[in-house]
């Protein structure tokens, strides 16, 4: 009963004393880049505090260093942080010594910059064997313009899939992970033997070609088309024509009512292209000889049935006999429909070509993890009707 209940502390503490491991060092997350030069996501080092009142050196000569160091490293502590007084922090270390703590939570989460000025204070300065103060490294990702990109960009989190480009990237930004020996205390707190250690290789850095200004002028555009026709869900893309770099990405789905963020990557999930679409009919049929800009089409008012379905032009026009450029003009169903079933309802693998020179039956090959197939229904799948040709050629 006396060895568990009374001296239970110290057998145990010895215990986990002689425990030793190999343990994993994590490397430090390369850092993500818009092309300006401007950090998107990178990683940022916290602390967490822990002291050994047990530590060998602590402890030499019945304490000796530690009541030589304790009025002075109080006073440090008291100024740094500003949230205790000298004393306070002189009766929190006493109490921690007196009961010989071997896993005494000090401080979580800690900037670098606290971190270092904490490495030069009295007692600390001699080091983990002498002081008992362990400082245990993590680090943080943190995106510093917040929501902007948000979804593009990604995130790196440790209880969740990774999205965007630090997925994508995931090998390359993680870098190589180190190793060392660590002997185990009581509390399972680990400390490092030193000159047993595989120092951490870290990961490297990705330059994007996003610029935040463009980014953050397209999602301010976005958002105030989102709220002014109630959307569901908008996405909106900005590339630069000469090189395909792309500029923006801004992606918002409608949280609850007049308040949007970015939930999802819109930018790469298929969808009806619509009425832009109508530029690839008309260019099929103006490259292939079918139709000239000033030939002449029925656009029927803006309803036209076929195969038993209707046409409608989503703008009432009221427009008859047209030229090819006019039904453009005046974006009509009805003109890319009838031009589509006119030249290509006999051979539709012709305008199925096009769709392949053009590469919109393939992904785009965007570094963007996710993106999926576009979905186009040919002659002899299951969904292919005698209305799928004229449907399609309108978006």
């Amino acid at each position: 009963f006396y060895i568990q209940q009374v001296q239970g502390n110290h057998w145990r503490s010895m215990s986990d004393s002689l425990h030793q491991k190999i343990e994993e060092v994590q490397a430090e997350r390369g850092t993500i880049y818009s092309e300006d030069g401007q950090m998107l996501s990178t990683s940022i080092p916290q602390f967490d505090v822990y002291i050994d009142f047990g530590a060998d050196g602590l402890q030499e000569q019945n304490g000796k260093r530690f009541r030589d160091n304790i009025d002075s490293l109080s006073d440090c502590l008291s100024i740094l942080f500003k949230d205790k007084s000298s004393n306070e922090y002189k009766q929190i270390l006493q109490q921690g010594f007196n009961e010989g703590d071997r896993h005494f939570e000090f401080k979580k989460n800690i900037s670098f910059r606290t971190y270092q000025q904490l490495k030069s204070f009295p007692l600390i300065r001699l080091g983990k064997n002498k002081s008992g103060f362990i400082m245990d490294d993590k680090t943080t990702r943190l995106n510093p313009y917040k929501l902007l990109a948000y979804r593009t960009i990604g995130l790196d989190r440790d209880n969740a899939q990774k999205i965007g480009l630090e997925q994508t990237y995931d090998s390359l930004l993680k870098g190589r992970s180190g190793r060392r020996l660590v002997r185990y205390i009581a509390g399972g707190a680990s400390i490092p033997i030193e000159d047993y250690e595989i120092e951490p290789e870290t990961g490297k850095d990705i330059v994007t070609t996003l610029d935040v200004f463009i980014q953050e002028v397209t999602e301010n555009a976005l958002m105030k088309m989102m709220i002014g026709n109630e959307a569901q869900h908008g996405v909106a893309m900005v590339m630069e024509v000469k090189t395909g770099k792309i500029k923006a990405i801004a992606n918002l789905g409608k949280i609850r009512d007049g308040y949007y963020a970015e939930d999802l990557n819109y930018a790469i999930t298929p969808s009806e292209p619509g009425s832009t679409f109508k530029l690839v009919t008309l260019m099929q049929a103006l490259e292939d000889g079918k139709v000239t800009l000033n030939s002449s089409i029925n656009l029927e008012g803006g309803v036209w049935k076929v195969a038993g379905r209707t046409v409608y032009d989503s703008e009432k026009h009221g427009k008859f006999q047209a030229t090819v450029l006019e039904a453009f003009e005046e974006s009509s169903n009805v003109g890319m429909a009838k031009i589509a079933v006119n030249n290509y309802t006999s051979n539709p693998t012709a305008y199925f070509k096009h769709l392949s020179r053009l590469r919109l039956d393939s992904l785009s090959g965007i570094d963007l993890v996710g993106e999926r197939r576009p979905q186009i229904t040919r002659p002899g799948d299951k969904l292919w009707g005698p209305t799928t040709l004229p449907w399609m050629a309108f978006g």
